[in-house]
């Protein structure tokens, strides 16, 4: 994939959320989610969310919590990737929102590259094993960068008071991405079209 080195590839300002913490235990899935929803909201199509669970461009969290809390984690444990995509599944089923999310449980850096170039933040799990200095901890990702000797970062959101903290990238292991049904198919569309177009210049 190309890409500038040695410079930011990032999206829009997190601050809006830098004050969307993680109040205990493990539920920084959950505040991780609400964060790639609202930027969703905010940045790139208001359809995400319900009318009236938050308002575009709002700092207040408290009803989009409550309402993806029971959902991604009923129990106050861990989560694995599977676990929170299921989960805002069932959030975009139960507002019948034209959405789903896609999970990956290995791995970071070509799924964050692919969605950020694209526009679109992720969220990725950093594990202590891996070095993480948040130990196991869910984030957001809304900038990258590679040197000219190879090292990759993360520009994240936290959920701990940092909206642009930045780490190594071979901390993520797993991501969470949002795709809107509209979009993708808008881009089968495209693709098939241009198939089309291959095809009948090969049969000529």
């Amino acid at each position: 994939m190309n890409y500038p080195i040695n410079q930011w590839i990032e999206l829009e300002s997190f601050e809006t959320y830098r004050d969307w913490k993680t109040p205990r235990g493990f539920l920084c899935g959950t505040y991780a989610s609400s964060v790639l929803l609202a930027y969703w909201q905010d940045q790139l199509d208001e359809s995400c969310l319900p009318e009236g669970l938050r308002t575009k461009n709002s700092s207040q969290n408290e009803p989009l919590i409550r309402a993806l809390q029971p959902l991604l984690q009923p129990i106050d444990f861990p989560t694995v990737p599977l676990q929170i995509s299921l989960g805002l599944n069932r959030f975009f089923r139960r507002y019948r929102i034209p959405f789903r999310a896609r999970g990956t449980v290995a791995g970071s850096w070509q799924r964050v590259t692919k969605r950020i170039l694209a526009g679109e933040p992720v969220m990725i799990g950093l594990l202590q094993l891996l070095g993480s200095s948040y130990k196991n901890h869910w984030v957001v990702v809304h900038g990258f960068m590679e040197n000219a000797e190879g090292q990759k970062f993360y520009k994240i959101h936290d959920n701990w008071g940092k909206s642009d903290a930045v780490i190594p990238a071979e901390w993520g292991n797993g991501t969470i991405s949002l795709v809107a049904f509209a979009r993708d198919a808008k881009i089968r569309t495209i693709r098939y079209s241009l198939l089309n177009q291959k095809s009948k210049i090969y049969s000529k």
